[in-house]
């Protein structure tokens, strides 16, 4: 006779689920470090590519581009290094050095609830000066690819830890830091 077991303990029930709790135990606090720093890196990955632009359009234009931020707020915004641009008119001409190609302008936001935190270096020089409206301008872009100065932005969240994203003058390489 075989003696066939058509289900399972109690014991071995409460085994199995012991295990299942243990592993969403270790489990929770990783996956909620790992989501809550996805808004942070999504920040830090839309300022890198409008500083990648700015810069590519600095050297194909042949004119220095400003990438500026409203302190306290999500707002960024990239134009060329000029009056025209920044004095609060929007009188700026269409139409770019070339004739035929418009200089790039835009204002945008970093993802909800990221915004720009005020930073030590933003008093004094190039990278501390405010312009029309509060636009801080911490970074431009000159037409041979660099950035004028070192420079650095802090940006985070409600109850987050903030990010620091950091740009070398000579190189233009971006870092970030917590």
């Amino acid at each position: 006779m075989r003696n066939h077991r058509r289900g399972v303990s109690l014991f071995e029930m409460i085994v199995v689920l012991a295990i299942l709790v243990i592993a969403a135990a270790i489990a929770t606090p990783t996956l909620r470090s790992i989501s809550g720093s996805t808004p942070l890196n999504a920040a830090a990955d839309t300022v890198k590519a409008r500083w990648a632009e700015a810069r590519s359009r600095a050297v194909a234009e042949g004119r220095p581009y400003r990438f500026a931020v409203m302190e306290n707020t999500g707002k960024f915004r990239v134009a060329p290094d000029s009056p025209e641009f920044w004095d609060g008119t929007d009188s700026a001409s269409p139409v770019g050095n070339d004739g035929t190609r418009p200089p790039l302008v835009v204002e945008d936001k970093l993802p909800p609830e990221m915004r720009f935190l005020s930073s030590p270096d933003a008093s004094g020089g190039p990278q501390g000066q405010t312009d029309s409206g509060d636009w801080s301008c911490p970074v431009v872009f000159t037409p041979d690819g660099n950035a004028q100065q070192d420079a650095q932005i802090i940006f985070g969240g409600e109850g987050g830890k903030p990010l620091v994203l950091r740009i070398r003058a000579a190189t233009g390489v971006a870092t970030t830091s917590p």
